[in-house]
């Protein structure tokens, strides 16, 4: 037995208090040794903190609930540019060849600019909901966007016409178009995953295999898989060919907000939401965060499904996380306000 002010404690006890400790220690160090944070988006206790990586792998864009989009150095947070808009920004998107940047805003708005110079250089109007998600289809042609008002679109860079795409019942989240660009897929409220010929806007098939809102979709860089993720709590992996699904990997946490493949596709990350319908509630009503362990990036094994890793280091949702072009980093992106660069190579 151990004696801690006068009170008997099973040495038992003493020991998970120590393991406790220790484990919590190595949190703390692996984030110091393979991750820098940095504090960039400005938040609200309902925001969002979102990013991606230029095709360099040195920059980065991100955007939240403020007005301003900043485009910053990887190495030391420098920023570069700090675009201007009506209102808060919750999608954002680097084109393949790295020349321009799309927005998606509270206000409704899709907005293309030049990364260069920082400069406005469309705006299309046309949602009637907030635009959640944007993303460049891979020759750069066109910018798709998801939005509240249960529509995606598919817009003409070059003359800002588009294609309303309307099957899903609620808020359009999740969006990804496949490697070729043929395709382009939406996840909804619904619980539906919607697949759409990107040239001509028809539907091409409906995947209802999910239980809760598709929130995110994202196709691995060779094309043969689809990782759909969302408040069902499992991320799904599907076959291409035949869009069936191939592995569904449950875990402790709640929803799925982020996934990204490596280059080689061998390792998937996932944001996630860790905290319980409690948690969420102190969060929305009470803006409460969790501590610096409670809530993670998790890194899985594409051939097994297997948890290779959880990363921790966020204090709230993680909403976003993606690897840089070179494979080289990782960020994530969270509700507190904080994205960390992770160096993969020292995790």
């Amino acid at each position: 037995m151990f004696t801690a002010n006068n009170k008997t404690v099973p040495i038992t006890l003493f020991i998970l208090l120590l393991l406790a400790f220790v484990a919590a220690q190595a949190q703390d160090n692996l984030l110091l040794g393979a991750g820098t944070k940095f504090d960039i988006c400005p938040t609200d206790k309902n925001s969002v903190c979102n990013v991606d990586f230029h095709p360099n792998s040195e920059l980065l864009a991100s955007s939240g609930y403020d007005k301003f989009v900043k485009i910053w150095h990887r190495t030391n947070g420098n920023i570069v540019h700090q675009m201007e808009h009506p209102a808060g920004v919750p999608g954002l998107d680097f084109s393949d060849d790295g020349t321009l940047l799309a927005t998606g805003s509270y206000d409704n708005k899709v907005r293309i600019w030049d990364v260069a110079s920082g400069k406005l250089l469309q705006t299309f109007a046309g949602h009637q909901g907030m635009v959640i998600k944007v993303q460049f289809s891979p020759d750069g042609k066109q910018v798709a966007s998801a939005s509240a008002d249960d529509t995606a679109r598919i817009w003409n860079i070059d003359t800002g016409e588009s294609m309303t795409l309307a099957a899903h019942k609620g808020d359009v989240w999740g969006l990804t178009y496949n490697p070729t660009g043929n395709l382009l897929l939406t996840g909804g409220e619904d619980n539906h995953i919607n697949i759409w010929d990107a040239a001509s806007g028809t539907l091409v098939k409906t995947l209802t295999d999910h239980t809760g809102a598709v929130l995110e979709l994202t196709f691995s860089h060779d094309g043969k898989l689809l990782a759909s993720g969302g408040d069902d709590y499992t991320i799904k992996l599907w076959d291409t060919q035949n869009w069936q699904v191939v592995r569904t990997i449950k875990s402790d946490s709640y929803s799925i907000y982020g996934l990204s493949f490596t280059p080689d596709d061998s390792v998937m990350a996932s944001g996630n939401r860790d905290k319980s319908l409690f948690g969420e509630f102190l969060q929305y009503r009470f803006g409460y965060q969790g501590g610096g362990n409670s809530v993670t990036v998790r890194l899985w094994e594409v051939k097994t499904g297997n948890l290779l890793k959880q990363l921790n280091g966020h204090g709230d949702d993680v909403n976003n996380v993606t690897f840089s072009t070179d494979g080289n980093f990782l960020a994530s992106a969270s509700v507190d306000g904080s994205i960390i660069i992770w160096d993969v190579n020292k995790l």
